[in-house]
Formats: structure tokens, sequence, C-alpha cells
């Protein structure tokens, strides 16, 4: 592998939660270089402008609107929660700059949950999340249907099995639109996987539990064009890559290199090169100190890259984008850097 088509950034400041491709392979950093802030970096990593629209809160995703600007989605201090805690949604021009804010209700949040929010191709966005009653009790998976203002439409809530309750252990949830418009979450259930569909409209199409996996901490789903899902997990020793169909079937299920202590976090799926790009974290060959692990597989699983970071990469890596024209972008948590692959090193 040639290691000069993997080039890492690290701009001044704190993590970004989600990196959104712009032209002239640029991004928008949401949750960097402050937890409420977002910004844009051009091609050499540097910042050519960021904002705070949330300040003292906790931005964690967004997308682009029709406008060219951004809509994005995190966490603020809310004195109506019990928790202190609520759901804020923001409307953002192209520089940065707020346009509207919404409070989406006041919630028992629950640490390290993550929000997911996907721009509907039937216009507006679906956003996609978890909340509890104090202390991690009776946990629930949220969907939200929001329109292009980022008004409230439709709204569901679905009770988890005790003992699922996500942030509070090593499970993520995550959600990816399918092909039509319908959305995928996954979830826990106690310690298993669970994968629940609906429509556009939050109305429930199926729920599975798939405890032929075995004993799994859900992590992130990619969807691809014609409608198979890939989920990554996690257990203990072990990383999970998953294939399923459209309905929620198992395709295949692998692991990839547990001898090295390796961890899975983030996946997505590249359709110019049909590959999956998969990001986490190995303690390498030597068995010594953590480090950024990216992974390319096809869709029968076979490893067709590989790229072990050096000592001091990130890790863990929280988020893992596409690019247009192919290649993928990796961002790590803890201080602020990401790696960019170029398309030549993904054959």
């Amino acid at each position: 592998m040639d290691g000069a088509l993997v080039s890492l950034f690290a701009p001044p400041g704190l993590d970004a939660n989600t990196l959104l491709p712009v032209e002239g392979e640029r991004f928008i950093a949401i949750g960097a270089p402050q937890n409420g802030g977002v910004a844009e970096l051009d091609d050499a990593g540097n910042v050519v402008w960021s904002s705070v629209p949330l300040p003292g809160g906790f931005l964690l995703t967004g997308a682009r609107t029709e406008e060219g600007g951004l809509m994005v989605a995190g966490e603020r201090h809310d004195p109506s929660s019990p928790s202190g805690k609520g759901l804020w949604l923001g409307r953002l021009d192209g520089a940065g700059a707020l346009l509207a804010a919404h409070s989406l209700g006041p919630t028992h949040y629950m640490s390290g949950v993550e929000i997911e929010l996907l721009q509907h191709p039937d216009g507006g966005y679906l956003l996609s999340t978890h909340d509890s009653q104090m202390d991690g009790e009776a946990p629930r998976l949220v969907l939200i249907r929001l329109d292009d203002e980022g008004q409230l439409v439709h709204r569901r809530e679905t009770p988890l099995a005790e003992g699922s309750e996500v942030g509070y252990n090593w499970s993520h949830g995550a959600a990816a639109l399918l092909p039509g418009g319908d959305v995928v979450q996954i979830t826990a259930h106690d310690a298993h996987l669970r994968l629940i569909r609906s429509t556009e409209a939050t109305e429930p199409v199926y729920d599975r539990v798939l405890e032929e996996i075995g004993t799994v901490w859900p992590q992130d789903i990619a969807v691809m064009p014609d409608g198979r899902i890939a989920i990554v997990a996690l257990s203990v020793g072990q990383n999970h890559v998953i294939l399923l169909d459209a309905e929620g079937s198992v395709l295949w299920h692998r692991s990839y290199r547990p001898e090295f202590d390796t961890q899975l976090n983030a996946v997505t799926h590249d359709p110019s090169t049909g590959l999956l790009h998969l990001a986490g974290t190995t303690r390498g060959a030597d068995g010594g100190t953590m480090r950024m692990w990216l992974l390319s597989v096809d869709t029968d699983g076979a490893v067709r890259w590989e790229h072990e970071g050096l000592v001091g990469t990130p890790s863990p890596i929280n988020s893992v984008t596409a690019l247009p024209g192919g290649g993928f972008a990796a961002a790590g948590f803890g201080e602020f850097a990401y790696a960019v692959v170029r398309p030549g090193a993904c054959p």
C-alpha cells in the first residue's frame, strides 16, 4: 500500500463528530473546533471559517440544505428537563451563521448517545437518537420527521428492553436511508443487535433482533443503492461486519484480525467502487498502543485494502464518510484529527 495516498490532518481544537464533504476536497466539520461549533476546512486541513451556533452545547450531526447552508443537531442545556439537557436543531447559512433554532423538547438524555440527521430525498429530514428516564431507566429509540425548515412533522418513540441502555454500555445507535425513503435504525436489545425499519412518516415496517449474530454492541450502519445493509458491531475481543438484505436477513458475517485487538466503529459505502470502507483501531502486530486502523472490503467480505496508522494516530475513530469520486475520510475522537484516503489507495 502506498502510504502517500493516506493524508492525516490535525487542525487545532476538538474532534469533529461529523465530516461533510464539499467541493474541492474540502469539508464541513460538525462539533469542531469547539463542541458547539462548525468549521469549513480546506484541502490542506486549514480552517477557512468557523462559528459557534450552540455555545455551551454539543453539536453531533448535520446535513446540507438545498440553499447551500447547514441543518445541525445536538444537545444543549435545558432547565425544563429533569436531566438539564435537551435536543436542539439549528439552520445555518453557508458561512455558519445561525438563521433559526428549534427545541425538539426536553429529553432525559443519555451520555454518549449519538444523533443522526439524514436529509430525505422527498424533502426535509429524519433525526434518529435515543433517550431515557433518569439514570438510564426506560430507554427508548427515537425517530423524528422534520420539514425543510426543521419543524416537527412526526415523532415516534420505541421502548427498548431492560439492559439496552445505549450510551451506558459499548453500544451506539445509528441510522441510514434505504432506497425509496424508508429509514433503518440500529440499537441494542439487551446484549444483542436490534434493527428497526420505518417509513419516512415514522410508521414501523419491521423490527428484528439479530440473535444469530451473538452478543454484540452495535456501532454504525450504511446502506447500498440496492438496499443491502452493512453494520459494524463489537464484542469482547472482536469486531463484526454484517451484511443484510433489505428485509434484515443476514447474508454474511465476518470478523477481521481479532488477534491484533482490532475494533471497527464506523462504516460507509462507496458507490464509485462498490467497496465498504471501515474505520477503527488496532494494537497492530507489535501489540502496542492503540492506533488508527482503516479497512476496505468488497460486498463479499474480502479485504481489498488495509492501513494501520502509526502510534499516535486517532484512536478511536468516530465517523467515516465516502467522498465524491471515490475514497473516504475518517475522523478521530479526542483531539481534532482526520484522515483522507485518496481514490488511488482503494483498488
